[in-house]
């Protein structure tokens, strides 16, 4: 696992280095209606621009997936009340036997 991670990140941090040098000139971003103009090198906006959408499908990913943890959350309250239904049948049925096994140890002494 480690060695595959080092075999993706290394290729992937020299391809982003050589973006970086070969693209710093500054450019303009327009944002237009707006009056808001941006200048920065164009390896920055890019840079931003991958960034903002990682976080946005993150974001995404993670409001999908509310869906599943609410519904394993309710699976576990399920298996938790289960278990104490069971814990009390366990402990029912343990004191059922104990009051067998005396009942039996009279009728036998009598």
């Amino acid at each position: 696992m480690r060695l595959l991670l080092w075999l993706l990140l290394v290729p992937l941090t020299v391809l982003f280095v050589a973006f970086a040098v070969a693209n710093r000139h500054a450019v303009t971003l327009s944002l237009d209606p707006t009056p808001l103009n941006i200048e920065a090198p164009l390896y920055g906006l890019v840079f931003a621009g991958v960034f903002a959408g990682l976080i946005v499908g993150g974001l995404i990913a993670w409001i999908r997936a509310g869906r599943w943890r609410r519904e394993l959350r309710e699976e576990q309250r399920t298996v938790r009340r289960l278990e104490d239904e069971l814990r009390q049948a366990e402990g029912a049925a343990a004191k059922v036997e104990s009051e067998t096994t005396s009942a039996t140890a009279v009728v036998k002494a009598a």
